[in-house]
């Protein structure tokens, strides 16, 4: 009868500790796009996620020490159709010289899901580079973590 019990309690619990067991992976790579107008840009990602990328300028504020704050909606779509769904995030420019800036997402950008081999995605993207608003260009590096089934 023990035995019995403690197959149930296996049985029972391993579809739960199983879920709990995504595979996750380390990823990263480069951003390069162009302002098509004063709140969108589009252009290509390389690395692990290559493939399309837009960003939607949602709102503006000031940040501190000079710093801009861009509100951002972001739209991914690798090379293999699949999508990736981001949360919005603040990407906050620092001036440098000129009209050169830095970017930093400070508190990143969350995976929340996607198409394809990112339906159930989840994960972080640490995200940082510069912008030369004259010619209205931006690179970007991100790196971070995905995990799903």
């Amino acid at each position: 009868m023990r035995k019995l019990l403690t197959l149930v309690a296996i049985l029972t619990i391993a579809p739960f500790v199983l879920a709990q067991n995504l595979h996750c992976r380390q990823v990263g790579g480069s951003i390069s796009t162009n302002f098509l107008n004063p709140s969108t840009t589009f252009g290509s990602a390389t690395g692990d996620l290559k493939g399309g990328i837009g960003v939607n300028v949602l709102n503006i504020s000031s940040g501190s020490n000079g710093a801009t704050v861009f509100h951002n909606q972001h739209d991914w779509v690798t090379e293999s159709g699949d999508t990736l769904y981001l949360r919005d995030a603040d990407a906050t420019a620092y001036p440098a010289a000129g009209a050169l800036v830095a970017i930093n997402y400070v508190k990143g950008v969350d995976v929340i899901g996607g198409t394809g081999r990112f339906a159930d995605a989840t994960g972080h993207l640490d995200v940082w580079g510069a912008a030369d608003l004259q010619h209205k260009q931006i690179v970007l590096r991100y790196k971070g973590e995905i995990c799903g089934d």
